[in-house]
Protein backbone atom coordinates (compact mmCIF):
# COMPACT_ATOMS: atom_id res chain seq x y z
CA UNK A 1 0.00 0.00 0.00
CA UNK A 2 1.86 3.58 -1.19
CA UNK A 3 0.18 7.13 -0.97
CA UNK A 4 -0.97 8.49 -4.09
CA UNK A 5 -1.98 11.66 -3.07
CA UNK A 6 -2.85 14.06 -0.15
CA UNK A 7 -4.84 17.31 -0.41
CA UNK A 8 -5.59 20.14 2.41
CA UNK A 9 -8.04 22.00 2.83
CA UNK A 10 -9.49 24.62 5.46
CA UNK A 11 -13.03 24.56 5.89
CA UNK A 12 -13.81 27.82 7.41
CA UNK A 13 -11.29 30.30 6.86
CA UNK A 14 -13.05 32.97 8.34
CA UNK A 15 -12.13 31.43 11.89
CA UNK A 16 -8.16 32.03 11.99
CA UNK A 17 -6.41 29.65 13.52
CA UNK A 18 -9.66 27.64 15.07
CA UNK A 19 -10.62 26.56 11.49
CA UNK A 20 -11.67 23.10 11.04
CA UNK A 21 -8.91 21.01 8.65
CA UNK A 22 -9.83 18.81 6.04
CA UNK A 23 -7.59 16.36 5.01
CA UNK A 24 -8.12 13.78 1.62
CA UNK A 25 -5.84 11.12 1.24
CA UNK A 26 -5.70 8.90 -1.90
CA UNK A 27 -3.93 5.26 -1.19
CA UNK A 28 -3.33 2.43 -3.95
CA UNK A 29 -2.06 -1.24 -3.20
CA UNK A 30 -1.17 -1.58 -7.10
CA UNK A 31 -4.68 -3.15 -8.07
CA UNK A 32 -7.34 -0.84 -6.49
CA UNK A 33 -7.59 2.97 -5.03
CA UNK A 34 -9.26 4.48 -2.30
CA UNK A 35 -9.54 7.58 -0.56
CA UNK A 36 -10.05 8.77 3.07
CA UNK A 37 -11.21 11.73 5.05
CA UNK A 38 -9.92 13.31 8.29
CA UNK A 39 -11.63 16.41 9.87
CA UNK A 40 -10.22 18.18 12.79
CA UNK A 41 -9.05 21.51 13.99
CA UNK A 42 -5.20 20.44 13.76
CA UNK A 43 -4.04 19.41 10.39
CA UNK A 44 -1.48 16.56 11.80
CA UNK A 45 -4.76 15.26 13.74
CA UNK A 46 -6.91 15.26 10.89
CA UNK A 47 -3.85 13.64 8.67
CA UNK A 48 -4.05 10.87 11.24
CA UNK A 49 -7.36 10.12 11.09
CA UNK A 50 -7.39 9.96 7.11
CA UNK A 51 -4.62 7.86 7.20
CA UNK A 52 -5.23 5.34 9.80
CA UNK A 53 -8.71 4.83 8.28
CA UNK A 54 -6.85 4.46 4.67
CA UNK A 55 -4.69 1.44 6.52
CA UNK A 56 -7.62 -0.23 8.12
CA UNK A 57 -9.45 0.01 4.88
CA UNK A 58 -6.65 -1.63 3.18
CA UNK A 59 -6.45 -4.34 6.03
CA UNK A 60 -10.07 -5.16 6.76
CA UNK A 61 -10.42 -5.10 2.11
CA UNK A 62 -7.10 -7.53 2.19
CA UNK A 63 -8.92 -10.17 4.67
CA UNK A 64 -11.91 -10.90 1.21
Amino acid sequence: MHLTDYKVRIIDSTSGTAARTRVLIESSDGLSEWGTVGVHDNIVEASLHALVDSLEYALIKGTD
